[in-house]
């Protein structure tokens, strides 16, 4: 039995073009695939939508009583504050509830401006359906934010931000 090299080169070349014919279809695939479960994956996330609106809220020092208050980080010079709306209950095993006069927050403020590299910024706290759940304010611009189904909502403590005269 005789093999012929022409005839088998003939095929490859075949196999090869035929895989290339493919390969912009097999990316469309492959890119919708993902997109669909990158849609399916988000649907209980929410988001942070800055506002200078909150961020004044808050350089104000002006506590809103109806909401909840909870920080991350050190006591007295925190790495981020939230603020909740009664309608939801924050699962806080990461953040320490605090009950803020004025005067408190408005130290707290002071100091996180003071020592943090970064000046801290307001935002709401958006809920999958754009719902405002509640207010956020960190040097810090993003995190992770999930509610679920009996409006019990995860916010991810940011990290901890860089201070000024710290290398």
């Amino acid at each position: 039995m005789l093999f012929d090299i022409g005839q088998a080169q003939k095929r490859n070349s075949d196999i090869s073009t035929s895989t290339m014919r493919l390969w912009p279809y097999m990316m469309i695939v492959l890119g919708l695939a993902g997109l669909l479960c990158s849609c399916a994956t988000t649907r209980h996330y929410g988001q942070l939508q800055s506002s200078q609106d909150v961020t004044q809220l808050f350089e104000k020092a002006q506590v809103l009583s109806d909401h909840t208050y909870y920080y991350s980080g050190l006591q007295g010079v925190p790495d981020a504050i939230i603020a909740i709306h009664p309608s939801y209950t924050l699962r806080a095993r990461l953040w320490q509830q605090v009950d803020f006069s004025h005067l408190t927050l408005k130290k707290w403020i002071f100091r996180m401006d003071y020592v943090q590299l970064v000046r801290p910024e307001g935002a709401w706290i958006l809920g999958p359906d754009g719902n405002r759940l509640g207010l956020w304010f960190s040097a810090q611009r993003k995190t992770t934010i999930r509610l679920d189904r009996e409006n019990r909502l995860l916010v991810a403590p940011p990290p901890p931000p860089e201070l000024k005269g710290v290398p």
